[in-house]
């Protein structure tokens, strides 16, 4: 009873290890194309040209080494570029808070977010935020915290700053 139950067994594995290679290698040479889709240009990921630097400022915040610089385009759009230095957080979003007070344990109600946080990225400004006191904050999406905020500033139509 044993004997007819391995030789069975010998001869089902034996064509199992032809067969399977076999089937995964048609498998593989079978397999549809992944589809390319085209995304519209404002989901592009494609950057603005903000060229034209307005401002340059390393002490807008205080006790880190962050270095923003203001930048217009040629449409008179304006977009901030944060530089870091110093800081190691993930997942870091950045937000303008209107408003005088600044925040350091939650972030504020009023706060409206401009993007994530990436080196060389400008981060377009809102019209609504100009003639209007306000303040960057960075939050860290991960932690759920404020990392940093800086100081509390106008920017004024003419993007001339007033601290």
């Amino acid at each position: 009873m044993i004997r007819p139950l391995r030789q069975r067994h010998r001869v089902m594995i034996s064509a199992l290890g032809v067969l399977l290679p076999l089937a995964f290698a048609v498998g593989i040479a079978a397999r549809r194309p992944i589809p390319v889709a085209s995304v519209p240009p404002e989901l592009g990921g494609k950057v603005k040209d903000f060229a034209q630097v307005v401002w340059t400022k390393p002490d807008l915040w205080p006790g880190h080494g962050i270095i923003t610089t203001l930048r217009r385009d040629d449409a008179g759009s304006v977009a901030a570029e944060l530089t870091l230095r110093d800081l190691a957080k993930p997942d870091v979003l950045v937000y303008w808070a209107a408003g005088k007070e600044s925040a350091r344990e939650s972030l504020p109600e009023s706060a409206r977010l401009l993007g994530a946080l990436a080196p060389h990225v400008p981060l377009l400004l809102p019209v609504e935020v100009r003639d209007e006191p306000g303040r960057f904050v960075l939050y860290s999406l991960a932690d759920h915290e404020v990392v940093a905020t800086s100081k509390s500033f106008t920017l004024q139509r003419s993007n001339a700053l007033t601290l």
